[in-house]
């Protein structure tokens, strides 16, 4: 199968847009990865503080707030890749019946492969994001 024999094959299957929402995709996870982490280590330093300070804790959560949109933005903007994606592997269903040989089901693997790992990233920024809101609101209600 495709996706067991070896990663970069993947890659090479992915049209060029997919390839740069990939990229895309791992700029935003680093930059959100490295944002949420700072707004956490800034959470827990309140903690060490005798009184919150109420700006630092809202321009947190106006941050938070902003990855939050920006994740919805991504994940609208993967939908729009991933039906690219269906519509290429539609059109080479219909090239592969003019020809000798018929397409199989390893045809899907390129477009299943790019929406399991587009969710799984997706997935992580939004438990991260996540994690976060909470500790902000367990700062508020404090």
């Amino acid at each position: 199968m495709l996706i067991h024999s070896a990663p970069w094959l993947l890659w090479i299957c992915l049209s060029l847009t997919a390839k740069l929402y990939i990229i895309c995709l791992l700029a935003v996870f680093t930059y959100s990865a490295y944002s949420l982490t700072r707004a956490t280590v800034r959470i827990r330093q309140m903690g060490k503080w005798k009184k919150t300070d109420m700006g630092v804790l809202a321009k947190t959560n106006q941050k938070v707030q902003t990855l939050h949109e920006f994740h919805a933005m991504l994940l609208l903007l993967f939908g729009l890749c991933c039906a690219n994606e269906v519509f290429n592997t539609l059109r080479a269903i219909q090239n592969s019946v003019v020809s000798l040989s018929a397409a199989t089901w390893n045809i899907f693997v390129p477009v299943i492969a790019f929406a399991f790992f587009v969710f799984a990233a997706l997935l992580v920024l939004h438990l991260f994001r996540w994690a976060v809101a909470h500790s902000l609101q367990s700062k508020v209600q404090y």
